[in-house]
């Protein structure tokens, strides 16, 4: 997998690095380690697709991905309203968020369809892996689900990954609640970022 390290300038941890009251406003701290954000993304998962309109309102559907040759790869029907408007302004950014751990990235979108000359070639390998029948090519299920997903209209949404943020929440529980002296885990909504 080719992801960015999101934190190259991270400051030192240990034992002999104790928290300070600064640190929860101090990201650096909570951004994930390169592993962490390989294991997050994965091969493929459930992410928030953002795209503009054309008044300029940012809007985001929950779709499942493909992560492949360093894109994100969804697809939905060419009828969709985010197609023209990404036709229009191809810019979109892509979250994936699990277990208190999250990223974004940005990408300016090419849009794949029946029209390209490689089309068959796309369509073949992303179907397959989005379906899974790649991974289990006997499974009937799978290969059903793989060719209900080819249908006549759909095209397929290529975001090149550019990293913009990574975030853990369970890190910044942890400084915050060191910071202030207040032992035991707090809940989620005992702590909200600003």
């Amino acid at each position: 997998m080719e992801l960015d390290d999101p934190a190259p300038h991270r400051p030192p941890e240990g034992p002999d690095r104790a928290p300070s009251i600064g640190d929860h406003e101090d990201f650096t701290l909570m951004a994930l380690y390169p592993t962490e954000l390989e294991t997050l993304v994965g091969d493929r998962g459930e992410c928030v697709f953002n795209w503009s309109t054309s008044q300029g309102y940012p809007v985001g559907v929950v779709m499942a991905y493909v992560y492949r040759h360093g894109s994100f790869w969804t697809n939905c029907t060419a009828t969709r309203k985010r197609v023209a408007a990404l036709r229009s302004r191809p810019r979109a950014s892509v979250v994936v968020s699990k277990d208190g751990k999250m990223t974004t990235y940005k990408g300016d979108v090419v849009i794949h369809s029946s029209a390209d000359a490689d089309w068959d070639q796309v369509k073949q390998w992303f179907y397959a892996a989005l379906s899974g029948a790649d991974r289990e090519p006997d499974n009937p299920f799978l290969r059903k689900l793989e060719a209900f997903l080819d249908g006549p209209h759909q095209v397929i949404i290529e975001t090149p990954a550019t990293l913009v943020v990574t975030f853990d929440f369970t890190r910044f529980s942890s400084i915050t609640q060191a910071a202030v002296g207040v032992p035991g885990r707090p809940t989620k909504a005992a702590i909200v970022p600003t």
